[in-house]
C-alpha cells in the first residue's frame, strides 16, 4: 500500500518549470548578491534549550566588535545570520573559532554551505 502511494507521488515529481520564468536577475544584481553572501556567516547554537536572542546578540556584538561591525539576524530557533561589512572581517571570525555561547558550541557555516545542507536534509 505505502509503496504504491510513494510510487504514485514519485511519478508526479517534475523538475520542469510549468509557470515559466518568474523573475530574471540582471548580471549586476547577481554579482551584488554573491558579494553579500560572501560577507555572511550562518551560525547555529548547539543547545538543547532555546537561547535568549537578545543576550546572544549583545554578547556576540561585544566580542566581535574589535574585528569589525556585524549585523545579526535571527533566522530560526538558535540559528542566526551574521552580516559583516567586508569579507576580511568575516574571515577573521570564521578562522578564529570555535565560538561558544553559554557553554554551547556555535557552529558557523558560510551561507551557501548552510543552504545546501538544508536543501539536502529536506530532500532526504
Amino acid at each position: 500500500m505505502l509503496e504504491s502511494v510513494i510510487a504514485q507521488l514519485y511519478e508526479n515529481l517534475s523538475l520542469e518549470d510549468e509557470d515559466g520564468v518568474v523573475h530574471e536577475l540582471s548580471a549586476e544584481a547577481c554579482r551584488g548578491g554573491k558579494a553579500d553572501v560572501d560577507m555572511c556567516l550562518v551560525g547555529k547554537i548547539l543547545s538543547g534549550k532555546k537561547v535568549n536572542r537578545e543576550a546572544f546578540k549583545h554578547l556576540i556584538e561585544h566580542l566581535w566588535s574589535p574585528f569589525g561591525s556585524v549585523a545579526i539576524e535571527a533566522v530560526g530557533v538558535n540559528i542566526f545570520m551574521f552580516l559583516f561589512k567586508n569579507q576580511e572581517d568575516r574571515n577573521w571570525i570564521w578562522h578564529r573559532g570555535p565560538w561558544y555561547f553559554d557553554n554551547s558550541l556555535i557552529v558557523l557555516k558560510n551561507r551557501w554551505e548552510w543552504v545546501t545542507s538544508l536543501l539536502w536534509s529536506s530532500i532526504r
